[in-house]
């Protein structure tokens, strides 16, 4: 069969139901236990054999802040030293359209898609367990998006297990004029050293029912207590989704993100218009139950 020589990957972002961070590892990084849901805001990167040596990467959308190696060149590293050999050159196209410094682990599904589809593209068949080792060493959401759907994500995040899928929802994402570095949230978080495991646990369980009236009531980010205090203007968007109705509204992540659940397109559209009147940039998605996904040549 005749190898593609392009090939365009989709790239969700996702939110956090539920996350708990539990206390500080030997090897530096916090011991978390969070719930993740993939949602139906994508990049889009395109892989093409550039005829030439090494990675050219161009990217478009949305500015990508942050000096140093952006994490698709990372990406590219790793499996060059996976392979153990000097690789066809390849060119990339990366389109960003989940917000950076929202929280929606835009930067960890581009990388997941990028090791998915450059092993495709270069035929190297690394695939499995070696592909989900690269995957952790990028980042730890990096493994979930490998799969997407719901799933619980415990260590740093990189160990995860899928549930049963989240019943179908409309959200609305609103991110405000400012990123929040994770590195900064992290600093500034308290260790419940009394919650974590327990709670989680019980929202796994609530997803097992297939209600959100079952499910939201269970919906916890301990970043909350950092980020809201600190962001007015995300704070106030938690109160905005709340105050129309949402049927259940969170902090995504380390933020600045945050969801509010609808009941119908049209309440969606209803909690859009009142997210977007306080400055946000808005987009209402559903929830997905895949992870980064190869959509063949262009």
């Amino acid at each position: 069969m005749r190898r593609a020589t392009a090939l365009r990957v989709r790239c969700p972002a996702k939110i956090n139901l539920g996350f708990w961070i539990l206390g500080r590892r030997p090897d530096g990084h916090h011991e978390v236990d969070t719930i993740l849901q993939a949602v139906s805001l994508e990049d889009e990167i395109l892989l093409e054999a550039s005829g030439g040596e090494g990675l050219a990467l161009e990217t478009r959308g949305r500015p990508i802040l942050g000096e140093g190696a952006n994490i698709v060149e990372r990406a590219w590293y790793l499996i060059q030293d996976r392979a153990g050999r000097k690789l066809p050159g390849i060119r990339v196209t990366l389109t960003k359209r989940i917000p950076v410094g929202g929280g929606l682990g835009g930067g960890s599904s581009d990388a997941a898609g990028f090791l998915l589809g450059a092993d495709r593209l270069l035929g190297l068949a690394i695939g499995g367990a070696d592909l989900m080792g690269l995957a952790s060493r990028l980042g730890a959401d990096v493994p979930f998006f490998m799969r997407g759907g719901t799933a619980r994500g415990t260590g740093r995040g990189d160990r995860v297990r899928h549930l049963c899928p989240a019943p179908p929802a409309w959200i609305v994402l609103a991110t405000p004029p400012v990123a929040v570095s994770t590195t900064w949230a992290y600093g500034r978080a308290r260790i419940r050293l009394t919650l974590g495991r327990g709670a989680a646990s019980m929202l796994a369980a609530a997803l097992g029912h297939g209600r959100w009236d079952v499910i939201a009531p269970l919906l916890h980010n301990d970043f909350e207590d950092v980020v809201l205090p600190e962001f007015p203007a995300v704070a106030k968007l938690r109160r905005a989704l709340h105050a129309g109705g949402a049927l259940g509204s969170l902090l995504s992540g380390s933020g600045s993100t945050v969801f509010g659940l609808a009941s119908t397109m049209e309440h969606a559209r209803r909690l859009a218009e009142r997210a977007a009147a306080e400055g946000a940039l808005v987009h209402v998605v559903r929830t997905t139950e895949r992870g980064v996904a190869v959509a063949g040549q262009p």
